[in-house]
């Protein structure tokens, strides 16, 4: 008989503790849940958005302004001699150095751009992607292997995108740190035209 009792007190202490591992983790899973939903509402809240930025990559580091307008345009403007602009039209992404007139097209789908203009594919991105509380931010790393891998920073408290770091297929890193935002201001569309390329 104290046998059965010591096994059945045993079943029942490994069951509690069963149950409170379980509940941990649904809460934990839930919680981490409920920081995507708010950094999706957060952002998607936004149709349009100016900020600063700057972006270090190759050793080298550049700043300027951005301009969003979701879900098919992005213009930044680079302060550099060379008068760089990166813009996006629909499904177009240019280089264009204003000083020499040169304009250099790249594949859109080679870039994480259209996931963060397009309102569905950006909650896509964060759903699946994998959440980290930092001090001060939110990390949210995803991996795309025709893409490379990116982790999108965001801000503790009200769920500002902060940044991102690019990893692409061929490991060269990218990193972007933005500020000074500016939200849901008017853009006009042909303020992000394509210029046309001079055929001398």
């Amino acid at each position: 008989m104290l046998v059965n009792e010591r096994f059945y007190s045993f079943l029942l202490k490994k069951s509690i503790i069963k149950i409170f591992f379980f509940f941990i983790l649904f809460h934990f899973s839930y919680a981490q849940g409920n920081e995507k939903i708010n950094i999706i509402n957060n952002f998607n809240s936004l149709e349009t958005l100016k900020f600063n930025f700057v972006q270090k990559s190759f050793d080298k580091e550049e700043n300027g302004v951005c301009y969003l307008k979701r879900p098919y345009f992005l213009k930044c403007l680079y302060k550099d001699k060379n008068q760089k602009e990166l813009i996006i039209n629909k499904n177009v992404l240019v280089v264009y150095h204003k000083r020499y007139d040169k304009i250099y097209r790249y594949p859109l789908s080679r870039s994480y751009f259209l996931d963060i203009l397009n309102k569905e594919k950006f909650s896509k991105l964060i759903f699946d992607g994998e959440i980290f509380l930092e001090e001060i931010n939110y990390e949210i790393k995803y991996l795309d292997e025709k893409k490379g891998e990116i982790t999108f920073f965001f801000e503790k408290k009200k769920y500002d995108l902060i940044g991102w770091r690019l990893v692409d297929i061929n490991n060269n890193v990218t990193n972007i740190e933005i500020e000074n935002y500016s939200k849901n201001i008017e853009m006009k569309k042909n303020f992000f035209l394509i210029p046309e390329e001079n055929q001398d």
